[in-house]
This record gives C-alpha cells, sequence and structure tokens, in this order.
C-alpha cells in the first residue's frame, strides 16, 4: 500500500497507537495508527466488534518530525494539501520552517501529516513511507 493511496481514501479516522524509531536496515522511523470509518472503533479498539485496521508506517529516513495533542493545533489557512486523516502537502509553513532553519532550500522534501482524533503527527522527509497493515 502507497502513502498517496490512504490520501486518496476518504472517510476514515485514525488513532495515534505508538511510534518508534527502530534503526534497522531501511527504517529510521515508525508509526503505528489504528484506521476506521467510525470513531467510535477507535475509542472502544480493542472490542471484538469494532472494525479497526492497523497500520504500520515505515519512513526510510526523516528530517524531523513533531507530535501534538490536537487541543493545541491551530489551522493554518495558507497550508496547502491533499487528503483529511492521511496528508500531504504541497505547501507548508512547517515545512518552510525546517527548511530555512535547517539550511535544506536546495532539498526535495515532503511534508506528510497523520491526523488522528487526538493527536496530529507532521513528518518532513525526502523518502514517502512504507505503509503496511499490521495485527498488534
Amino acid at each position: 500500500m502507497e502513502f498517496v493511496d490512504l490520501v486518496k481514501d476518504l472517510g476514515y479516522k485514525i488513532s495515534f497507537e505508538a511510534i518508534s524509531e527502530p534503526r534497522t536496515d531501511g527504517v529510521a522511523l515508525r508509526f503505528i495508527v489504528n484506521r476506521s470509518k467510525d470513531v467510535t472503533d477507535l475509542i472502544i479498539y480493542p472490542h471484538p466488534d469494532s472494525k479497526v485496521t492497523t497500520l504500520q508506517i515505515d519512513f526510510q529516513n526523516y528530517i524531523t518530525y513533531s507530535v501534538v495533542y490536537d487541543d493545541y493545533t491551530v489551522w493554518n489557512d495558507e497550508n496547502i494539501f491533499q487528503g483529511d486523516s492521511f496528508r500531504i502537502y504541497e505547501r507548508s509553513s512547517f515545512l518552510q520552517y525546517v527548511k530555512k532553519e535547517l539550511g535544506l532550500l536546495n532539498k526535495n522534501l515532503k511534508h506528510y501529516s497523520l491526523v488522528c482524533f487526538e493527536h496530529q503527527v507532521d513528518i518532513i522527509s525526502e523518502y514517502e513511507p512504507k505503509v503496511s497493515e499490521i495485527i498488534l
């Protein structure tokens, strides 16, 4: 599964499950999220009646990432992105800040985001993540 497929697949909500930096061959950063069309399923998970899919999102490398509790996120009209719960930004203030502050203006970086119902996770990377469905 490609991250861009998740961006196009609207109508799902996600919950933040875990983050790690395994530093294994090909994986520098890993996120685990649960996905469902019904947010109630995410709240009661792991209930046997909940319809939840667990996804593992692996980044080969990354520049930076940020996890912000949803109560502290602020909408920015200047940001342009595709997607809903899974986003790829065409323009973002976070990406511009990272490029400027770290001297990476000439790098081809992308801003990926996981908009969970209690967190917003933003990742700046040169590489598209690999996505796989897993069972916890």
